[in-house]
């Protein structure tokens, strides 16, 4: 596995996207417990069918007001940018924000 599958948080950064490609690195971030992956603005959630620790208080704490891409994939960070975007303190006025769980 090359670099770019190693650390590969954000697949739209990478320069090939395809179906294949998209597969083989989730597949990869799922079988060393990274169960969020994003693309673009997207964040891709994956049932590891087991506990893991991510949804404790510490865990919750860092991704408060945090730049999006200086930690991991994590549902908290989009929790925390709609709350900020709805709030206005991402530098735009404050304007109502949704997020799709499906």
């Amino acid at each position: 596995m090359g670099p770019l599958l190693e650390g590969a948080g954000d697949l739209a950064a990478l320069a090939e996207l395809d179906e294949a490609g998209l597969l083989q690195r989730l597949n990869h971030r799922f079988l060393q417990q990274q169960i969020y992956t994003y693309i673009g603005d997207i964040l891709i959630a994956m049932n590891p069918f087991q506990s893991l620790p991510l949804y404790d208080k510490q865990v919750s704490a860092k991704y408060q007001s945090h730049a999006r891409g200086t930690l991991p994939p994590h549902i908290f960070a989009i929790a925390d940018r709609a709350y900020q975007a709805m709030l206005g303190q991402l530098g735009t006025s404050p304007h109502n924000q949704c997020v799709v769980i499906r």
